[in-house]
């Protein structure tokens, strides 16, 4: 599995959510307010009572708004781009971040168990079923689809796969898995009895052959008996005679599904098939006669007409209407749809396999994926890093410089007090 890592570091520094944007300002206005506060008490305030308690509210305000901007500042960059040590938190550990957090995705929702347990009681197959037998979405579907192939048709050069069909039509490999493949053709219809049908075809025009040809075959027979045979008629009698016994064993075969020729049809055509499969003579003679047939140039014509027709023909199917590929991709998607829903059997049976991918699919590529995003971390520049978490979690920092400005402030406050309701701590 290949993952490529995007260089963020490229893409442009979008800008400040507003809601940050709202936060930071109300967070160092209120600072700035204090600071206000603290220098409007000291200069106007005297020694009055109720302005020492102003003071030592905006005093620790201050303080306490200044140590949570320091604090806040420090995780993402150095304040005031002064080099004090543990600052820049983030940028300094930027590589410990990255795989400490494809580390925690690997392991806490790509590991093998987890996707186990996660999708064991899930029924894929039924929400694949729902999702299929939405005409809406089944229209889409095969609309993506069948609206694709225009633009693969135009990616694909006519005389390069021209080339390529006549180049695997010529292979001796192609050529070697012929005999092999129509063995096991034979075979299955065989085994399936289909070969019967084909034999009841053949008698059924084998009888209508006899009685089309009757006069032909008694001439012959006619031309080959002696003159003094034809005088008794004797020719007559066995042309008769022949004919009579050639449809007597067609009807009797036609009427008897064991009758011996049957079963004897049906050792040959097994012998035949086994041969094809396993007679490495064999092999080579089919082989050598389509090699032949397929190195004609005829061939190669009709190979390079078939596919211009392919490709003109589908090209004009879908500028209908009512295309008759899209049609059948719409078709074939809702009966997927409908059997899914409808069949349990093929639903379980379907869920076991995909339940089997999905977690074959996490255990075989759950590092790529750790790797991916330890990467894609990695190749951020410190900006963007910064950037990305400020924009998803500086909204709540700055509501920490709001608390710490105003627990601040109230700290102070009841700490002016202490001091003055309880001298021994002045």
């Amino acid at each position: 599995m290949s993952l490529t890592t995007p260089d963020l570091a490229l893409v442009p520094r979008a800008p400040d959510p507003p809601s940050l944007v709202r936060m930071r300002r109300a967070a160092t206005g209120l600072l700035v307010a204090m600071t206000l506060l603290y220098i409007v008490a000291h200069l106007f305030g005297g020694d009055q009572m109720s302005w020492g308690y102003v003071r030592a509210f905006a005093e620790a305000a201050m303080v306490g708004g200044l140590a949570d901007w320091f604090a806040v500042t420090a995780i993402f960059r150095r304040p005031f781009g002064l080099p004090i040590p543990h600052t820049a938190v983030i940028p300094k550990s930027q590589g410990r971040i990255a795989d400490a957090l494809g580390a925690f995705i690997a392991e806490n929702f790509l590991a093998p168990s987890l996707v186990h347990e996660r999708v064991a009681k899930q029924d894929m197959a039924l929400a694949l079923g729902k999702w299929l037998s939405d005409p809406d979405q089944v229209t889409r579907i095969a609309d993506g689809v069948v609206g694709a192939v225009p633009a693969i048709l135009d990616t694909l050069d006519d005389e390069t796969v021209a080339a390529f069909l006549r180049k695997q039509a010529s292979s001796p490999l192609a050529s070697q898995q012929i005999a092999p493949a129509f063995g096991n053709m034979l075979e299955a219809l065989a085994a399936q009895g289909k070969h019967q049908m084909l034999l009841d075809a053949a008698l059924a025009e084998g009888w209508k052959w006899l009685e089309e040809n009757q006069e032909p075959i008694r001439a012959r027979v006619r031309n080959r008996t002696g003159w003094l045979w034809r005088m008794l008629s004797v020719d007559a009698q066995a042309s008769d005679a022949m004919i009579g016994a050639m449809e007597d064993l067609i009807a009797e075969t036609a009427r008897d599904p064991h009758h011996p020729l049957r079963k004897r049809v049906t050792e040959i055509l097994s012998r035949f098939a086994d041969e094809l499969k396993n007679d490495p003579a064999m092999h080579a003679r089919i082989s050598a006669m389509t090699q032949d047939v397929l190195s004609h140039p005829a061939v190669s014509e009709a190979l390079d007409a078939a596919w211009s027709h392919v490709k003109a023909a589908l090209r004009a199917d879908l500028a209908r209407e009512d295309s008759q590929l899209r049609a059948w991709a719409v078709e074939g998607l809702q009966r997927v749809g409908k059997g899914l829903t409808e069949d349990a059997a093929v639903r379980e049976a379907l869920n076991e396999r995909l339940r089997a991918l999905v977690v074959e699919l996490a255990d075989r590529h759950g590092a790529d994926v750790s790797r991916l995003v330890s990467e894609t971390i990695r190749a951020w520049d410190a900006d963007t890093v910064v950037q990305k978490l400020e924009q998803n979690v500086g909204r709540d920092l700055q509501f920490i410089r709001l608390n710490g400005t105003i627990i601040g402030g109230l700290v102070g406050l009841l700490l002016h007090a202490g001091g003055h309701f309880f001298p021994v701590f002045n």
